[in-house]
């Protein structure tokens, strides 16, 4: 069992300032649902909210119902990967806590969280149970005191996933002469296309001569690190622990970028998204006619079953530099929700059975149906797909099963990597105030310094 107390007091101090609220808060309490006397209770801790909140609390449910020795209470809030730390930390953690992948490296080396094979292994939970890129993303290699890669281990359990991918609005394709069924399978049919399918309004000035866009990168903008494996490259070098946005694939992608605001003239495209609708709308710019072309993760379907059912769209893997066929394995940003226990943890046995529970092909698929994202699973039944309120949901698990389905680079500092990747991006790179090359190369230098500063921190930490 790992040993909690390598979080550092100041750690958790740092963090608890971060979050604004204390651990005590948010300790595990006693239920007073009569189902939960004389049961071992846990509490489960869970980012979602709204929709995919009552999912999860109905699968919670289902699981006190279906026996009789546990009983797990649910909880859905927010920052929760601050508040977990401190918890674990402060020694009052809850027994499971739901993370997103790119948590895991710095819980693991943190020793924030405890090792799953042996449990999982137990339950015939292998590597073959689960898509390629998922059972990855659950795998971290924790570095020694010498940052040297340990083997790859698991430490959480996949409840969901999602993949992004090019959704396309069909009716528009066949008025521009294309056949719908068929997407663009490389960035240079996706330029063409998304040129032919730009309307503007030449009696217009500024933003309002756009009528729509064919595409452009930053609709709707959520994942401004996505493009460098599209083009052959790689953020970060997990086996030297080295950045590599500077790369010169990297660059390709980004210059690619920068040819979207160069010839749409930045202030226009930047006053044109500020007029779209939002997300949960009817306005939402793909449904709304404002934009063909976007990259997009498989919920979007929800809202287009409530504003837009009849939306005649399409989905496919978004298209790399170098063209692909149906015999190319996708490339696609692969995000995966994961089940961890806390090192600290009363019940470890107890809070796997309930992790257990939620990865039974029953309870995934249905949690996965509500949610309207693929399953994390490595193959899934007929009802499953006949029920899915995604009719493309096959194009996102394929892109889940790919060797080319890419996620977050494996590092503890991602979340500082990726906020100036972020500032950048914004500020400079899409705004054309630097080259491509020289935006990234200040990247690489400030999240290099981050990367080297935690390599410090471990070596005095051992």
């Amino acid at each position: 069992m790992h040993d909690s107390t390598s979080i550092s007091r100041r750690a958790a101090l740092g963090v608890l300032a971060a979050a604004g609220v204390g651990y005590a808060a948010f300790g595990p309490r006693g239920s007073r649902d009569p189902l939960a006397r004389g049961r071992v209770q846990l509490t489960y801790w869970e980012k979602w909210t709204g929709h995919e909140a009552l999912s999860m609390q109905r699968l919670v449910d289902k699981f006190n119902q279906s026996q009789d020795r546990i009983y797990v209470r649910y909880l859905s809030m927010t920052m929760i990967e601050q508040k977990a730390m401190v918890a674990v930390a402060g020694g009052s953690p809850p027994d499971v806590i739901g993370l997103y992948n790119k948590n895991l490296p710095l819980f693991a080396e943190s020793k924030a969280i405890l090792p799953l094979g042996e449990m999982a292994s137990k339950r015939g939970l292998t590597k073959q149970t689960y898509a390629d890129a998922i059972w990855r993303q659950c795998n971290v290699s924790v570095r020694d005191r010498d940052s040297v890669m340990g083997p790859p281990t698991l430490y959480g359990m996949p409840n969901t996933c999602s993949t992004m991918a090019l959704y396309y609005n069909k009716q528009l394709m066949v008025e521009a002469g294309y056949d719908a069924t068929v997407a663009p399978t490389s960035i240079a049919q996706l330029d063409l296309i998304a040129e032919e399918l730009t309307v503007i309004d030449a009696s217009k000035p500024g933003a309002g001569r756009f009528v729509r866009l064919g595409f452009t990168p930053s609709e709707p903008g959520w994942w401004p690190h996505v493009w460098a494996p599209h083009f052959g490259g790689s953020l970060y070098d997990r086996e030297n622990d080295k950045a590599t946005a500077a790369s010169d694939p990297c660059v390709r992608a980004y210059e690619w970028v920068q040819t979207y605001p160069d010839k749409l003239g930045v202030q226009d495209v930047m006053g044109f998204q500020s007029g779209l609708g939002s997300y949960s709308s009817a306005e939402q710019p793909l449904l709304s006619g404002r934009v063909a072309m976007c990259l997009h993760g498989p919920f979007l379907v929800n809202v287009i079953k409530q504003f837009k059912p009849d939306f005649p769209f399409g989905v496919a893997p978004f298209p790399c530099q170098w063209g692909s066929d149906a015999a190319t394995p996708p490339t696609g940003l692969v995000e995966t929700d994961v089940l961890v226990i806390p090192s600290n943890c009363k019940h470890p046995e107890e809070a796997f059975e309930f992790i257990a529970f939620v990865q039974q092909a029953e309870n995934m698929e249905e949690l996965c149906i509500e949610h309207a994202k693929p399953s994390p699973l490595a193959a899934c039944s007929e009802g499953y797909y006949a029920r899915h309120p995604n009719p493309y949901i096959r194009v996102h698990e394929e892109i889940a099963r790919s060797p080319r389905g890419f996620g977050y680079p494996e590092t503890r500092v991602w979340n500082e990597y990726e906020n100036v990747f972020r500032r950048t991006f914004e500020r400079d790179i899409w705004q054309l105030s630097m080259k491509a090359r020289d935006a990234l190369t200040q990247v690489q230098t400030t999240a290099q310094a981050a990367i080297d500063l935690a390599r410090e921190r471990r070596r005095l930490r051992a």
